[in-house]
């Protein structure tokens, strides 16, 4: 049971880093198609692909974090115990901070801006209030994804580094 815990776990954390190699393709493709109506497109399709693949992810990094910790009987937050599994659930709560505070207002805020904008045709592309609002997410994202980096090397490693 442990090891089924262990893969998913794994399977669910591999979902989220993947937004990172797909949010650096994606957003190649947006710079390419800067001013045509692709770029809304394709800010619409990276904003679902982040909201969908983050939120199944996420969810089952949760779940199953936190059936290993309690199958394990680690502690939760012991900095004193298990240094490294703390710094990997503090930096899950970051993680969590940053989206709820941060990504997913925005991301509320923008998505019917572009909807409206591709419903009048878009033909020009975004606007720069919306490029402005988008770069603001990415980059939020990248802190996100960084994050999880960390808290993944922490998993592997065990803290032996």
């Amino acid at each position: 049971m442990i090891n089924l815990f262990r893969i998913l776990h794994v399977f669910f954390a591999s979902m989220t880093i993947a937004l990172f190699p797909i949010g650096i393709f994606i957003m190649g493709r947006i710079k390419k198609s800067r001013g045509t109506a692709a770029e809304l497109s394709l800010m619409q399709t990276m904003m679902l692909i982040g909201k969908t693949i983050g939120m199944i992810g996420g969810l089952g990094i949760l779940v199953f974090g936190g059936a290993l910790t309690g199958v394990e009987h680690y502690a939760w937050f012991s900095f004193s115990e298990f240094p490294w599994l703390a710094w990997k659930q503090t930096i899950f709560v970051l993680i969590l901070i940053v989206n709820f505070a941060f990504v997913m207002p925005a991301s509320k805020k923008l998505g019917p801006k572009i909807g409206q904008l591709m419903a009048t045709g878009g033909a020009s592309g975004a606007t720069d209030e919306i490029r402005a609002e988008f770069g603001k997410i990415g980059r939020f994202a990248i802190i996100m994804n960084l994050l999880t980096l960390t808290a993944m090397t922490l998993g592997v490693s065990k803290g032996v580094f």
